[in-house]
């Protein structure tokens, strides 16, 4: 059974547009997807969005070479090369109309990461029938913190994030909500923005900056944080999801903030370390740094360690020890499996809150939900 959001409608031109069909399950692609890179200031975003259904289905290689900077790799010397990442998104397709207007959703990353850390979530939402855009965060960025790692430090070192507690997300998020207000009005997205329903979700340090930024920006009307969140005093829909093998923001952590905030819904994924919710482990950083890094002696062997810590917890392969549960003590559970599960919650909550659409269980042995 499937359900269809939006009208046929027949374009002025003759040119007939296509509605949204999907499938029932929150976990399962929808249409094809469309990606951009944009400008807004000084901050760097990328969006995706539903694209026409006569779009190519073979998505880009996402490029996460370039958060690398020059000077690292020629310091980590030849044959150094961070893997692109697949993705189902296809660079510049046409938007696809006929729907009305979509809601918006704005997606923070994490400490170490980038605006395409989590290609594979937020390319999703896109094919579930959302404009995704998802900015840079300059001063917690891979791009910030790989320099770091050598001794003496590298041009371009910047751990204010890490060191200072410096937060630059709200700044870029508020970026990113001048972008969807011009968009909204001007060039291939007008009138097709919904800025009365919006989303904002994060990973790890942005899903505190969600946390943050939800709670003084009232034209958010849900949050989800993954692997991280906040206090939130305002009367606004939130969800955490939480693995039980996360050693970087451990579950207990997040369920006391869950108590402190006493609303919204805390979700235990079962087996999932702290990169479940992101495509870090497609690169191998702990492969890398293997081969690479340890056993030079001009590298910074605590930066190396907590860096190490942070890129590879729930990564397959990668057995934490001690273990932080039971859930864990042998292996972390398989990124396909943490895929379906995510997906579902993340894209449901989202559907409920924005769309107005029934709430689709969860029926997963390793999910534990709260309310």
């Amino acid at each position: 059974m499937k359900w269809t959001l939006g009208l046929l409608l027949v374009l002025g031109c003759g040119k007939e547009d296509t509605p949204l069909d999907l499938p029932e399950n929150p976990a399962e692609t929808g249409v094809p997807v469309g990606v951009m890179t944009v400008t807004q200031g000084e901050t760097t975003l990328e969006v995706w969005y539903p694209a026409s259904a006569e779009t190519s289905v073979k998505g880009e290689v996402a490029d996460m070479g370039q958060f690398v900077p020059d000077n690292v790799v020629a310091a980590v010397g030849p044959g150094f090369e961070i893997p692109g990442v697949p993705t189902i998104g296809v660079r510049d397709a046409e938007v696809r109309t006929g729907n009305g207007a979509y809601p918006v959703v704005v997606f923070s990353h994490g400490f170490g990461g980038m605006r395409l850390q989590s290609v594979g979530l937020t390319a999703h939402l896109a094919s579930r029938g959302y404009v995704v855009v998802a900015p840079d965060h300059p001063g917690r960025m891979l791009g910030d913190i790989l320099p770091c790692l050598f001794m003496p430090a590298l041009d371009g070192c910047a751990l204010l994030g890490m060191l200072e507690g410096v937060d630059p997300a709200p700044d870029q998020i508020d970026d990113a909500l001048t972008w969807v207000d011009h968009a909204s009005t001007h060039g291939v997205f007008e009138g097709l923005l919904d800025t009365k329903h919006m989303g904002l979700f994060g990973h790890s340090a942005g899903g505190m900056s969600t946390a943050t930024v939800g709670n003084d920006e009232a034209r958010f009307d849900a949050l989800l944080g993954m692997a991280g969140f906040g206090p939130v005093d305002r009367d606004v829909p939130t969800r955490i999801l939480s693995g039980t093998c996360d050693a970087v923001v451990t579950n207990d952590s997040l369920l006391d903030i869950h108590a402190s905030n006493g609303a919204g819904e805390f979700v235990e994924i079962h087996g999932a370390g702290h990169q479940a919710f992101a495509d870090i482990c497609k690169l191998g950083l702990g492969d890398m740094a293997s081969e690479y890094l340890l056993d030079r002696d001009d590298v910074n062997a605590v930066i190396l360690d907590q860096m190490l810590l942070l890129g590879v917890d729930g990564c397959v392969g990668y057995v934490p020890n001690p273990p932080p549960s039971e859930d864990c003590a042998t292996q972390y559970l398989p990124q396909v499996e943490a895929d379906a599960v995510i997906k579902h919650l993340l894209t449901n909550f989202f559907d409920v809150q924005l769309k107005g659409m029934a709430e689709v269980a969860a029926n997963f042995e390793s999910v534990t939900l709260t309310p």
